[in-house]
């Protein structure tokens, strides 16, 4: 199992603590830095932890197969032989009887 590094760190210009998150394979590699939000180091703990529940409830339930890529539409071609809009011929009336 993964085990982060997470320090907590005072930001001195706003006097409110931000957290960053280190990779577990090389400690010394930082992920993510959060921005300075939290009045106290124990908000900022909270703070993370709802981050992370709220990255689980978006996780797939387990046994559904990986969603799949959208395929991006091609744009319509252009058919060769074929004029554009004004220069088709225009209907023909029909005759009254």
């Amino acid at each position: 199992m993964a085990q982060f590094r997470v320090e907590f760190v005072l930001d001195q210009a706003s006097g409110k603590y931000l957290a960053e998150l280190y990779d577990p394979d090389n400690q010394q590699e930082l992920v993510v830095r959060t921005e300075a939000l939290y009045p106290t180091q124990a908000s900022a703990v909270l703070g993370l932890v709802q981050l992370f529940k709220d990255a689980i409830l978006k996780f797939p339930k387990p046994g559904t197969p990986p969603r799949k890529k959208a395929k991006r539409k091609k744009p319509a071609r252009k058919r060769a032989g074929r004029a554009g809009p004004s220069a088709r011929r225009k209907p023909r009336k029909r005759a009254r009887r």
